[in-house]
């Protein structure tokens, strides 16, 4: 109501410019929902511009005489309408059966936004899946694809490793996406809040052209536009505050906010027996900021930033003593600053630009102490290098431009380069690339994707080309088939590259099948793949890359929202045969990271008469290979962990706390327990010095706990929690 208000006011303001009339309107579909994008012109000219977020138009015209409008939108039948002099013209677009769900190519990727019609998890799911924490990793794990990895971050995707998967937030690559490794503990992803984000898809493989450098996977993030209205959040608990805002200008043509999260576990550590003994943290700082900006009729100009800081300090036995202990102790502390614009050149162009820059230090010390904590220094082996100081720092840059022309018949043509600059005290690497992606509609239910990408490394003097071709064909009642391939390339980490410069990018072949069905609330899945590695990193008998190896096998999903009233629950299940030649093995082995089965059960119950969401979360995996392999390649042990199988437990009170005022608050009482059942889970072994002595590398502990208390002003978000929209 407020809008059509405004925009009459607006029209009647308009009709006393005699010379250039200004005319205005909405575009939305029959369920009163806008259609951002949409296309408006006069009839007969090439005078016109398109809708924003909410569906508004605006823009001058000369009116002599009766002169029509009309408004286009990708999926919905074209409309022509009069325009009035001081009135407002408002389209209802009516989809168009002959593009009726327009078909999408999903193979080998999920979607998880909060606008897709076509979403498996929203933000909200992100942050209230029992377990995950408000992790965006750790949520991704409940989907097929990615193994149960307890003692590391990273997503570990269908038997490639936690560097393999690489994230990218509005196009661009995010070089540290997480906290420094702690040995045998898991870390955060730096993302502090997911609601920041409008779209998040996370591809097990066969990705787009237009991203790359990620040799198994990709998690691709979209920072929100405008936000709606202004809010603000607030939360504590015993280890936990957050803080946040979000201020929308009065035009309606810029926004700006924070979002903050402190949460220091050390007290916890003490309350509740650990493996290791916490003499600090671990504690974590992340902050978020971000500003957008209209420019002109059809920009947008978005800048993200993120500051985080990890402190984390901890003693435990030493693996080669029964009286001295190992500390390991570190810091890290990370900037990353993400600037994009997107705009319409002319009409049916558009540009999208994006930088990056990303600073990170980080400050490692690791001690042998004796029982009085005081540091020993024993000059044999092993005990040599067990004191070692090592401080690391690195500058990451990161531009590129993605055109794209949409035309007629839904086709739609992108291309654009990259350039990324890496910088540390030991070398300086450049590396450019360059990407073009058709996306043609051959039929109103065949759609192909053909995309063709040029990498080249300055430091390892080496060109490299990788085509990408994907397909979807739309079947009945909301089914569609999907196939994928791709080559894909990542260039060695840089401690490796310090010994050789030489070493070629490692590679590998994606070949995807997939049968999707959505319909009714319900979803299901089911995917074959086939990754083949050329070239893999090996240390041992030289440094090289005479790796190889392969992955095989099948996914299934299942998700559904409508069979029983707000009961909303998914399950997932991965079979994955994988052997690789890398880093010391001596030949193809089963990698210790990836598990034959994995299987995740997530359900949440919304009881509308206490307000009150229960979730719950189960995942399973078989047992995982362990090694005590030598730097020679010899495998002195091995065998298979017991399977993994944990349940966590969440309960979400919602209600208001202050009902009489202008804003009423959302405010939430969230409890969860981790490991319910508090079963004993084993992810390897850590092996002594002569590998007479191994230790099982479990959870800190048996059981962790969360309680906390969440007010959100401005925005309620008791639908969210009650989403039956799939």
């Amino acid at each position: 109501m407020k809008t059509s208000l405004m925009l009459c006011l607006l029209a009647v303001l308009a009709l006393n410019n005699a010379a250039a009339q200004r005319i205005i309107g909405s575009v939305k579909d029959k369920n009163n929902q806008p259609l951002e994008g949409a296309s408006i012109s006069i009839k007969g000219t090439a005078v016109g511009t398109s809708t924003d977020s909410a569906g508004n138009f605006s823009f001058e015209a000369n009116i002599n005489g009766e002169i029509m409008l009309v408004a286009t939108y990708m999926g919905y039948k074209a409309k022509i309408l009069p325009v009035t002099k001081g009135n407002p013209v408002h389209f209802i677009l009516a989809k168009d059966p002959a593009t009726l769900d327009p078909v999408v190519i999903s193979a080998g990727s999920f979607e998880a936004s909060d606008k897709s019609k076509g979403a498996v998890m929203t933000a909200m799911d992100v942050v209230s899946v029992p377990g995950n924490g408000g992790d965006v990793a750790n949520a991704i794990r409940t989907l097929p694809g990615a193994q149960q990895i307890g003692e590391r971050e990273g997503l570990f995707v269908r038997g490639g490793s936690g560097e393999e998967t690489r994230q990218f937030v509005d196009g661009v690559l995010v070089n540290r996406p997480y906290y420094v490794t702690l040995p045998g503990l898991p870390q955060f992803n730096r993302i502090s809040s997911p609601f920041l984000f409008n779209g998040i898809v996370f591809s097990s493989g066969g990705y787009s052209a237009l991203y790359g450098q990620g040799l198994s996977g990709a998690l691709v993030m979209e920072s929100t536009d405008l936000h709606d209205k202004s809010s603000a959040v607030i939360g504590l608990s015993p280890t936990l505050a957050v803080t946040g805002m979000q201020k929308l200008a009065k035009d309606k043509r810029s926004s700006w906010g924070f979002y903050s999260r402190y949460m220091n576990n050390n007290a916890y550590t003490k309350l509740i027996p650990q493996q290791q003994d916490f003499a600090a943290g671990p504690a974590y700082f992340m902050n978020d900021l971000n500003v957008r900006l209209k420019t002109g009729k059809t920009g947008l100009l978005k800048v993200y930033a993120n500051f985080g800081y990890n402190k984390t300090d901890f003693t435990k036995d030493d693996i080669d003593s029964s009286s001295l202990r190992k500390r390991f102790a570190a810091e890290d502390r990370n900037l990353y600053v993400n600037i994009s614009h997107r705009s319409q050149l002319a009409k049916n162009w558009q540009l999208d630009l994006a930088a990056a820059y990303n600073h990170n230090t980080t400050d490692i010390r690791n001690n042998l102490l004796d029982a009085s904590k005081a540091v020993v220094i024993i000059p044999d082996t092993p005990y040599v290098s067990k004191n070692q100081h090592l401080k690391s720092g690195e500058d990451y840059f990161t531009g590129r431009f993605v055109l794209s022309h949409f035309f007629a018949g839904h086709h739609v043509l992108k291309a654009g380069a990259e350039y990324q600059f890496t910088h540390d005290r030991f070398m300086d690497d450049q590396y450019y690339t360059s990407f073009a992606e058709f996306e043609w509609r051959l039929a109103h239910n065949l759609a192909l994707r053909t995309g063709l990408r040029f990498e080249y490394d300055q430091l390892l003097k080496a060109a490299e080309l990788a085509p990408r071709v994907s397909m979807a064909y739309r079947l009945p009642n909301g089914a569609s088939l999907n196939a994928a391939y791709g080559i894909f390339y990542q260039k060695p980490e840089n401690r490796f590259l310090l010994d050789n410069h030489n070493l070629p990018q490692a590679k590998a072949a994606h070949y995807i099948l997939n049968y999707l069905q959505r319909a009714n609330g319900r979803l299901f899945r089911a995917e074959i793949f086939y990754k083949h590695y050329d070239r893999l990193l090996k240390t041992f008998p030289t440094l090289s890359m005479n790796g190889s190896g392969d992955a095989k096998g099948f996914e299934l999903f299942w998700r559904d929202k409508s069979s029983i009233k707000n009961l909303d629950y998914w399950v997932s299940y991965s079979y994955l045969a994988t052997k690789r030649d890398h880093l010391e093995f001596p030949y193809q082995m089963e990698p210790s990271f990836a598990a034959p089965h994995t299987a995740s059960l997530v359900a949440r119950r919304f009881i509308e008469p206490i307000r009150t969401s229960i979730g719950i979360s189960y995942s399973y995996a078989a047992g995982r290979p362990y090694y005590d392999l030598t730097a020679y390649g010899k495998i002195r042990d091995q065998g298979t962990t017991k399977s993994y199988n944990v349940l966590n437990l969440g309960l979400y009170h919602m209600f208001t706390m202050f009902p009489k005022w202008k804003e009423k608050d959302f405010t939430v009482i969230a409890v969860g327990v981790n490991n319910l059942l508090g079963t004993n889970q084993v992810f390897g072994y850590e092996y002594s010095y002569n590998g007479s002595r191994k230790v099982p590398v479990t959870l800190p502990a048996a059981r962790s706990f969360f309680l906390g208390i969440f007010m959100s002003l401005g925005i309620d978000r008791t639908e969210d929690f009650m989403n039956d929209n799939l």
